[in-house]
């Protein structure tokens, strides 16, 4: 074990001030709020992204001119407000109270000259003029809602969904035409040509489950769609109608068949002639990239991974000249770049070592591009702590790093290759958006700059189970000395969410920065902190990947107890004083180790945590648990609440009533099972909150709460 970065500050003195949750929360947030959806045009040097420059939620689109170096914003919709979009919270006084916020802009579509721009908002149509000379224009004011906006390729016609329905509107006479009689349209795209639309339609409702929510004069259930552990995928299909009229041309299932969990694509060829997508076996363990025939709709195998736990999901894309299919695999161990040519035949790897491709599913993802004679792509090469952007040439030569900040640089390239844009960060400076080397976006408020975010060090230890190495870092509190041993210090032990993802990284905030500042914040209060990338996380290989395969909570939990070997080592640790926390997945993990060893800590805050994954949804249980009438061992060994009765130590249930993504019958099906067993426990649930809370009120009342629970069981009086 070792430490193996430099801290990124001295503390002097032995505690800093309090830092006040109210104003940490309370937007606007003193670290901004980071740029998202950064794209360049096909055509020109146009850049469009969503921000909020004040630290606001409310996501605004805006614009720069790379050759003029230019900051434009383009749209101020904040105040927009009609009866007519109205919804069941603005027509119930109660639940306005506890009203959302307004999130903003969501996505948008950028015309390929980059002249314009069209996006929904409240459910209406809106298009823009990027140079910034005209307010955004309202095309719609309608009860059902319009989505999904797409230009033509010349700019001249705009797509929509609205009601499972796909229309197209002519921008020069007003002209609307329904592009097909079908219902359930979930995704189209045109061809490059103009001349046709692909579009897909899933057949079945699926299963509906139902979101109570209790906050109204009236308890209102809302129906959603949602599966459970062992639904089959649903059976969809894809379409290419001619725009100029004539039957739509059914794409043939691969080898599959229909029933398959759809990944990536699908993406038309340069030439309008071809459509490639990938498709995963129910089971998970193969998966596909087809290509098809736009004209006759004949589907062939291009190539296919298997793994005997679960294929990891591929990115992909077309080669300028539309000969080539580029795809990621880690089929040699690690997630790579693949080349394989249109007409078939053998896979070629392009990038190849002990590190990945950057695949994380995140908001500062970027797939890979291949632009000119390279191909461009975010990697963990110069450490799993780090991403870098890099180019290759197809037949893996004339490999440059292009990112000179150590940390996170996630970048995307104009079309024709002479601009670079990069979201930068590192561990002094949250994520923002540098064009040329030019910083765009400006993120943090001079307030920032004045608390004294606690110093990081990176560090290796042996897991518990197979002294295989895991990876981690640790905040450390003001006054803290590594070879001090006078003073015993309380411990944290944080535990990142989603499973498939990773917060050691080389980067102010982290995965997620809600729970970095936090955990900042019980630094600060004199907790050292440790964060650990278990096994499952992303960046260290095909097999760390799937080390959790039907049996969650198990070898990542050793790994968790081997950190704790690691931190009792240090000599400076109080072991009888350890807490832990963590959400989602990292909910479900601090049950995990409060059940099966309880000893371990005095002190679990576990937020939005499965507790029964046959409760969870299909796709993610099926990769790592199969199906439970498949596997109920499995399901039963992964689950907390197999385990309720081992519980000792004082363990907090935090969970917000309309989650959908972990159902909050999770954590009330835990509650019946700890009260059957007699165990004490304490909950706190958020009658408005979704997965990940949002509201001010929530985060400073959930965060105040794990803070207070976790001094009054670890005994820790610093203030």
């Amino acid at each position: 074990m070792r430490w193996f970065s430099v801290a990124l500050l001295s503390a002097t003195s032995l505690f800093s001030a309090p830092w006040p949750l109210d104003r940490l929360f309370t937007r606007p947030f003193i670290w901004g709020t980071p740029a998202s959806d950064v794209t360049w045009s096909k055509s020109g040097h146009t850049l469009l992204f969503l921000w909020n420059a004040e630290g606001q939620a409310f996501l605004d689109l805006y614009t720069y001119d790379p050759d003029a170096r230019k900051l434009k914003r383009l749209t101020d919709l904040a105040g927009v407000h009609d009866e007519i979009n109205e919804t069941e919270t603005d027509k119930d006084e109660r639940l306005k109270r506890y009203e959302v916020p307004n999130s903003g802009l969501n996505s948008f579509n950028l015309a390929r000259d980059g002249s314009r721009a069209a996006f929904t908002y409240q459910g209406d149509l809106y298009t823009v003029k990027t140079d910034g000379t005209e307010p955004p224009f309202r095309m719609t004011k309608t009860k059902l809602p319009e989505s999904g906006p797409q230009f033509s390729p010349d700019g001249r016609k705009l797509a929509y969904l609205r009601g499972g329905q796909l229309f197209a509107q002519d921008l020069t006479n007003g002209q609307l035409t329904q592009v097909v009689d079908a219902d359930g349209v979930s995704q189209y795209q045109w061809s490059p040509d103009g001349k046709r639309i692909f579009y897909s339609i899933r057949s079945g409702a699926g299963r509906q489950q139902v979101l109570t929510n209790y906050s109204g004069r009236l308890a209102a259930a809302r129906p959603f769609p949602r599966t459970v552990a062992g639904d089959e995928p649903g059976a969809g299909k894809l379409f290419v109608v001619a725009l100029d009229g004539g039957k739509p041309v059914a794409m043939q299932d691969g080898p599959m068949g229909a029933r398959v969990w759809g990944q990536a694509g699908p993406q038309w060829s340069p030439d309008s002639l071809h459509l490639i997508h990938t498709v995963t076996s129910a089971d998970m363990k193969r998966e596909q990239v087809l290509v098809l025939d736009a004209l006759t709709g004949k589907a062939r195998l291009l190539h296919e991974d298997k793994d005997a736990a679960w294929a990891n999901g591929a990115a992909i894309g077309w080669s300028p000249d539309g000969k080539t299919v580029w795809f990621t695999s880690d089929q040699d161990g690690y997630q790579h770049l693949y080349t394989v040519n249109r007409d078939g035949g053998p896979a070629i790897q392009v990038t190849r070592g002990k590190w990945e491709i950057h695949s994380e599913s995140t908001m500062y993802s970027q797939n890979p591009q291949w632009v000119g004679d390279y191909l461009y792509y975010t990697s963990t090469e110069n450490g799993a702590s780090e991403r870098q952007f890099y180019r290759i040439k197809p037949d893996g030569s004339g490999k440059e790093r292009l990112s000179e900040r150590e940390g996170i640089n996630v970048g995307v390239v104009s079309e024709d290759g002479r601009h670079r844009a990069i979201l930068e960060a590192d561990l002094e400076h949250p994520l923002d958006l540098w064009v040329d080397g030019q910083q765009v976006t400006h993120r943090a408020k001079p307030e920032f700059a004045s608390y004294p975010w606690p110093a990081t060090k990176f560090y290796t230890f042996s897991s518990k189970v197979d002294r295989q190495t895991v990876s981690g870092k640790v905040l450390l509190p003001p006054g803290y000395q590594v070879d001090d041993r006078k003073r015993k210090w309380p411990a944290v032990f944080f535990i990142h969410g989603s499973g498939y993802a990773t917060s050691v990284l080389k980067q102010w905030g982290s995965y997620q920065e809600f729970r970095y500042v936090f955990n900042s914040y019980l630094a600060n209060k004199g907790y050292v902190v440790f964060d650990i990338d278990y096994r499952g996380s992303s960046g260290y290989g095909r097999d760390w990947r799937t080390g959790v395969y039907l049996y969650m909570g198990g070898p990542d939990l050793e790994d968790v107890l081997g950190a704790v070997a690691y931190a009792k080592a240090l000599g400076n640790i109080d072991m009888k004083r350890l807490g832990i926390w963590g959400v989602s997945y990292g909910g479900f993990m601090t049950d995990m180790a409060m059940f099966r060893s309880p000893d371990t800590f005095q002190a679990g805050v576990a937020f939005a945590a499965v507790t029964d994954w046959e409760n969870y949804n299909a796709f993610y249980t099926q990769q790592r648990l199969n199906r439970p009438q498949d596997n109920p061992e499995a399901y039963r060994r992964s689950s907390p609440i197999t385990y309720a009765s081992m519980l000792k130590n004082p363990l907090l249930i935090v969970h917000g009533m309309v989650d959908s993504n972990v159902l909050f019958q999770d954590d009330v099906q835990l509650t019946e099972k700890l009260i059957h067993e007699g165990r004490n426990f304490s909950e706190a649930f958020y009658p408005e909150e979704n997965h990940g809370f949002i509201r001010d009120e929530s985060l400073i009342d959930s965060f105040r709460r794990t803070a207070e629970f976790l001094d009054l069981h670890l005994g820790n009086t610093a203030k």
